[in-house]
């Protein structure tokens, strides 16, 4: 178990965190001592087997079903998380849904699919946070480095995070007065369980490609040498969760191993 307690006391809920990066800052949460509210839209199992881990660091843990595409199961969610735990210091808004098209593919139902989720779904829930969240809390939205760094055949998803990093900026002054931080994480080059998957539309010829080829290739993007794995983004979350964070809003940290610079 952590030694480092300094969220206990604190109660948090992750979107979208029934498995990867989710999981992962979800997990690193309740090490550090918050009860935690898993949300999940389809896999309740492995939702309920993260709230099980999270059980084993001595916290409450409780998995909440939502669309946070659709703005009444949000705010219910909420109100189910204010049932259960009694409070609230720290949101991450972590769901969200990748796209991939060329330019003569996309059609308006796909970027209305994309911004349901990835724009709306997170206004919704910063939405709620406002309406819920204790005084100097913490609520971080999620965006991607294809939000700066240009990547074939992904314009869609690419704007629907650059939005993210502009409504970060603005709700970060809405929230000021309460100084409760809003800050934006961007991730990118991250193994998790899609990783294969997303990884081989990234990279032309990378469907026929092994995992240890892909892996290989997109080390080659950050200058540290290798990809990122969940922890390094968790790592990032408990950072702005911290109570050594308190003068930092407003900003959104590219947590990809450097690969925007290249």
């Amino acid at each position: 178990m952590s030694t480092n307690r300094d969220l206990a006391g604190k109660v948090a809920i992750v979107t979208g965190s029934s498995r990867g990066i989710g999981a992962s800052i979800a997990l690193k949460f309740a090490s550090r001592g918050a009860d935690i509210a898993i949300n999940y839209v389809s896999n309740k199992d492995a939702a309920e087997s993260v709230a099980i881990q999270a059980q084993e660091y001595g916290v409450r843990a409780i998995t909440i079903k939502a669309d946070v595409s659709d703005e009444k199961q949000v705010a219910t969610m909420f109100e189910e998380l204010m049932k259960e735990l009694g409070r609230l210091d720290i949101v991450v808004s972590n769901s969200g849904i990748e796209h991939f098209g060329s330019l003569s593919e996309v059609t308006g139902a796909d970027i209305d699919a994309v911004f349901a989720v990835n724009v709306k779904g997170q206004y919704f829930v910063a939405q709620q946070a406002y309406k819920y969240m204790a005084d100097f809390g913490r609520v971080m939205l999620t965006s991607s480095i294809s939000a700066v760094k240009g990547v074939p055949r992904h314009a869609v998803y690419a704007a629907s995070k650059a939005a993210v990093q502009g409504m970060t900026k603005c709700l970060a002054v809405d929230f000021g007065p309460r100084n409760i931080t809003v800050n934006c994480i961007a991730a990118g080059g991250v193994k998790t369980d899609m990783y294969t998957e997303m990884a081989a539309k990234y990279i032309p010829g990378g469907a026929s490609m092994s995992e240890e080829e892909i892996e290989a290739m997109l080390s080659k993007w950050s200058p540290l040498g290798r990809v990122g794995l969940p922890e390094d983004v968790s790592g990032i979350a408990a950072l702005i969760a911290s109570p050594d964070s308190q003068w930092m809003t407003g900003q959104t940290f590219q947590v990809s191993g450097g690969a925007y610079m290249v």
